[in-house]
């Protein structure tokens, strides 16, 4: 049986250098889990409890590492091909998405970004097709 949070369950925790919230019980990273805010964590983690129950699987950080690839060279725009920039840096070793960047990200790329601190070393194994498809949108 899979146990649902309510916002007194949250317990504050530093994680990276920043102060947040985490479910004692929960060690994966999941949505809820860490949060900001323990009201918003508990609704997004009992949500993900209640799919994950259901028979529902999250997409694994390969797919969602895959859409934003995906994403970053199908949306116009800066901030999309600012990502496409770090995304090829990062392939190259000469950037890493952290958590310290947080109050420099814009708005739109925010959510993405923030996935990929945990994946750094993931995006190095990303395909030569997919790499020289990021370079080609650096140039648009």
């Amino acid at each position: 049986m899979q146990r649902l949070a309510k916002p007194s369950d949250y317990v504050r925790q530093d994680i990276l250098g920043q102060s947040t919230y985490v479910l004692p019980w929960e060690q994966r990273l999941c949505p809820g889990n860490p949060t900001d805010d323990p009201a918003l964590g508990a609704k997004l983690y009992n949500e993900f409890a209640c799919a994950a129950a259901q028979g529902v699987m999250p997409r694994s950080s390969a797919e969602q590492m895959a859409d934003i690839v995906d994403w970053v060279i199908a949306t116009p725009g800066e901030a999309a091909r600012c990502l496409a920039a770090d995304l090829a840096a990062t392939y190259q070793g000469k950037y890493q998405f952290r958590m310290e960047d947080l109050e420099l990200w814009d708005e739109e790329t925010k959510p993405h970004r923030a996935h990929l601190i945990f994946h750094n070393e993931d995006i190095r194994d990303l395909s030569a097709s997919r790499v020289m498809a990021l370079r080609e949108r650096l140039a648009c």
